[in-house]
């Protein structure tokens, strides 16, 4: 199959192409909201397990739940809406307009918002979305049960990353307290000038988190695991400690190693870390912790990507040493997203894998979306003049 040569097209060409091939896009986007929403009416989705549409649009076609999610939304929205649907299926209306036009769109103004909103950027339709959002008692009953504060590793900078959602009357009193504790801080006595307000806000929060933990400590302290090399404590090898799959340098390791409890991991020359033996079915803690550093909180079986809630042996467990199984050891276990308390064999959600050390690319699927197929290319060229492939494709 030939190959176009964008780059002796004229500008006119190559604005063509684009426009075309977006118009394209829409097309066959519209076609697939219309067969997500016939394979989430006949719940196709349940002969693969997965648990709704979404689910299995994430564990198909590889793409993040968010998208797929939007994807479910927009296209049950449209089945109720055909004239919003025929502008995005001619590509009159783009993916970010009808998506915005489907929150507040409804079978009553379907054939108006056709017309008035042909004229409207992504950003106006937008700003119309959240207008036409009524605010309601509910609403804020809603607001009330979306808080929450969630947090995430950032392993450029070896630290964390904070988000989350207050209402606006909590949101205010944090606020406050922030930006007095801020107004305290002062100068910074290095430098002699005030450090920028958010860094003093972040110094604000530190500092109330560690008097609450100063004044009520609880019944016992807080346990923080830090991992880290016998070889590399004693100098042999260079490298640093790790907190939860992030690096800790060694001299902080040596300063906490002066007053805290030490657990010892004994590996085989393999890697495999010896475990608790056949006597003990139930994982004690510290096995918990390095199957969450081996999996990184979240289940391993590709498309799932939840966080581990149980831990479940692989096959099922036997004290018996005649017995093929394999007791239980970081290699005998496994997570489990699932709300059963049984103990589980080989399942959906428990990943059949022996790997003894940490994964990072724990829960990759091998499987890939299918290309498109030459004789797609193919009716495509003949409808727009576009030849689409790779130089192997010819």
């Amino acid at each position: 199959m030939a190959v176009t040569d964008h780059a002796s097209s004229s500008p006119m060409a190559r604005a063509h192409a684009v426009e075309q091939l977006a118009a394209l896009r829409s097309a066959t986007t519209a076609e697939m909201l219309d067969v997500i929403v016939a394979m989430d009416h006949a719940e196709d989705w349940r002969a693969d397990g997965a648990l709704d549409m979404a689910d299995w649009l994430v564990a198909t076609l590889n793409v993040s739940t968010a998208t797929a999610r939007e994807w479910v939304r927009v296209a049950n929205a449209l089945a109720a809406l055909p004239h919003l649907h025929a502008c995005f299926a001619v590509a009159e209306l783009s993916w970010d307009q009808i998506a915005a036009a489907a929150r507040f769109a409804t079978a009553d103004n379907d054939e108006l918002l056709a017309s008035d909103l042909l004229g409207c950027t992504a950003a106006q339709i937008q700003a119309l979305a959240r207008e036409r959002r009524q605010r309601t008692r509910r609403d804020a009953q809603d607001a009330h049960a979306e808080r929450g504060i969630t947090w995430r590793k950032d392993h450029s900078l070896d630290g964390y990353r904070y988000r989350g959602f207050l209402p606006s009357a909590e949101g205010e009193i944090v606020n406050a307290a922030l930006e007095r504790g801020a107004a305290k801080v002062g100068a910074n006595p290095d430098t002699d000038q005030w450090d920028p307000f958010h860094h003093r806000c972040a110094d604000t929060l530190v500092d109330l988190c560690r008097q609450e933990l100063t004044d009520d400590p609880g019944p016992g302290p807080t346990m923080v695991v830090v991992h880290v090399d016998a070889d590399i404590l004693d100098g042999i090898i260079d490298g640093n400690g790790s907190l939860n799959g992030l690096q800790v340098p060694l001299d902080t390791v040596r300063r906490l190693l002066c007053d805290c409890p030490i657990e010892f991991n004994i590996d085989g020359p393999d890697g495999t870390c010896i475990g608790i033996g056949r006597k003990d079915r139930t994982p004690p803690r510290w096995l918990r912790r390095r199957i969450h550093r081996r999996d990184a909180h979240h289940c391993r079986f590709p498309g799932c990507g939840r966080t581990i809630r149980q831990i479940h042996h692989i096959a099922f467990w036997n004290a018996t040493l005649a017995l093929p199984t394999p007791g239980t050891s970081p290699a005998s276990a496994g997570p489990s997203t699932t709300s059963s308390t049984k103990a589980a064999g080989p399942s959906p959600a428990t990943p059949t894998t022996s790997s003894p050390s940490p994964a990072p690319t724990a829960g990759r699927s091998a499987s890939r979306p299918p290309p498109l197929l030459p004789e797609t290319r193919t009716r495509i060229h003949h409808i727009t003049g576009l030849n689409l492939g790779r130089p192997d494709d010819a």
